[in-house]
C-alpha cells in the first residue's frame, strides 16, 4: 500500500471516530437538554402545588377560626339559655320573687328589671306581655291583689338556701 492511501485511511477513520463522537456528544447534549427543562418543569410544578397548598392552608385556618367563633358564640348562646332556663326555674319555684316585688311588696316593672339586670331580651315585647303573664301569676300565687299592690307585710319573705 501506499503512503497517501495509508494517509487517506486514517483521515476517513479520524473523520468517521470524530463524527461518531461528535453525534454522541450531540446526543448526550439534548439529553441534558432535555433533562433540564424536565427539571424546570419539575420546579415550577411544585411551586404552583406549594402556593395552592400555602393558600388553601390560610383559607383552612380562616375557617377554622370562623368555626372557632361561630362555637365560641353557639356555647354562649347556649349558656345564656341555660341562665335562663335556670332563672325560670327558680321562679316557677317562687325563689326569685324578690326580683318581681318591690320593698313595699308592689309589682316591678318588666323593663326597670331588664335595665337593673342588663338583659336586652328581659323585655320581648317592650315589656307590655310579659309583665301582664307576670302579674297574673304573681295572681295566682297570692303575690299580689287585683289592683296589683300588697303591703310589705303581707309580702312573701325571701328563701333562703
Amino acid at each position: 500500500m501506499s503512503t497517501g492511501l495509508l494517509v487517506v485511511i486514517i483521515v476517513v477513520a479520524v473523520l468517521l471516530i470524530a463524527a461518531l463522537i461528535l453525534f454522541s456528544m450531540r446526543g448526550r447534549m439534548a439529553a441534558r437538554r432535555h433533562e433540564r427543562a424536565l427539571q424546570q418543569r419539575r420546579e415550577a410544578a411544585a411551586e404552583e402545588h406549594r402556593e395552592a397548598a400555602q393558600l388553601r392552608e390560610q383559607r383552612a385556618e380562616q375557617a377554622e377560626r370562623q368555626a372557632r367563633i361561630s362555637s365560641a358564640e353557639a356555647e354562649r348562646a347556649r349558656a345564656e339559655a341555660n341562665l335562663h332556663q335556670e332563672k325560670a326555674g327558680a321562679h316557677e319555684q317562687g325563689m326569685a320573687d324578690h326580683e318581681l316585688v318591690d320593698e313595699d311588696g308592689s309589682l316591678r316593672d318588666r323593663d326597670e328589671i331588664a335595665r337593673e339586670t342588663g338583659d336586652p331580651d328581659a323585655t320581648p315585647h317592650g315589656g307590655r306581655e310579659t309583665v301582664e303573664v307576670d302579674r297574673e301569676a304573681a295572681e295566682r300565687r297570692g303575690l299580689v291583689g287585683d289592683n296589683g299592690d300588697r303591703t310589705p307585710e303581707e309580702a312573701p319573705r325571701q328563701r333562703t338556701t
